[in-house]
């Protein structure tokens, strides 16, 4: 059966009972923010609820305001002491895939000088790590998979992969989301997969990024799995669906035979 998971948006009640009823992995997200006060509390109560969960965990890092690729010195140090705390905590739980956004801004930075420090900071946080857990980078502003693409041929590590947003691809980059499964190709160890209606940025607001069940919005998802499956058969799909949309984003994968 297909490896998929369900991202828990810190609701892990509600998602962890799907996962145990439909035989899913868990993607934990409960420790988004760097500067959570209840830490020792939310470890406590992943750790009740995962020995439940039979199939795989990943563990999404924080990302707020965390530029992979920053110039300033000082924001490259606390980003690999919040990376390295998110590391421990992610082995604590058991997790093979560590998620860390690229937070890469079009236009706001010289491109090669980007690539070259992410790698930089990527390789002084990878020095002390074993193979255990797989660090894969996810898109949300870029406008199409070149960057994605050279920072990790650049870094060659086989720890760090892609983790392919659909969603966000789909809204906020100039490429289709077949393009990118096409031209990232192997490089995919994991997919965030939801759906949303497209570019459609209200002032004062943002609604691209609507988290929707897979079926709903205007990315194919049938022929995006398809092409998931044709170039990346080895990939974790995550469903990232908000949710309350979970379920239906369940019911579409059984209706498409992903699902018994």
């Amino acid at each position: 059966m297909k490896e998929i998971r369900l991202c828990d948006d810190g609701e892990l009640n509600l998602t962890s009972e799907l996962c145990i009823k439909n035989n899913f992995g868990l993607e934990i997200q409960g420790f988004y923010d760097p500067y959570i006060k209840n830490k020792q509390e939310l470890m406590k109560e992943y750790k009740k609820i995962l020995p439940k969960i039979k199939y795989g965990k990943s563990y999404h890092a924080p990302y707020w305001d965390l530029n992979l690729g920053t110039k300033i010195v000082e924001l490259q140090e606390a980003m690999l002491k919040i990376y390295n705390e998110a590391y421990r905590i992610a082995s604590g739980l058991g997790c093979t895939e560590m998620v860390i956004h690229s937070n890469y801004k079009p236009g706001t930075d010289w491109y090669n000088g980007w690539i070259t420090r992410a790698k930089s900071l990527l390789e002084k946080f990878l020095k002390d790590k074993d193979d255990s857990i797989t660090i894969c980078i996810e898109n949300q502003f870029e406008s199409d998979s070149e960057l994605t693409i050279n920072l990790i041929d650049e870094v060659n590590d086989k720890r760090v992969k892609a983790c392919l947003d659909i969603g966000h691809a789909h809204a906020n980059s100039n490429m289709l989301v077949e393009d990118w499964i096409k031209t990232l190709g192997n490089r995919i160890a994991y997919y965030h997969l939801h759906n949303n209606h497209g570019k459609q940025t209200l002032r004062g607001y943002n609604f691209d990024d609507e988290h929707l069940a897979i079926d709903d919005g205007t990315i194919d998802i049938e022929k995006t799995l398809k092409l998931a499956e044709q170039y990346t058969p080895d990939a974790i799909w995550s469903i990232e669906s908000k949710p309350k949309y979970l379920e239906r984003s369940i019911k579409k994968l059984k209706e498409l035979s992903y699902l018994k």
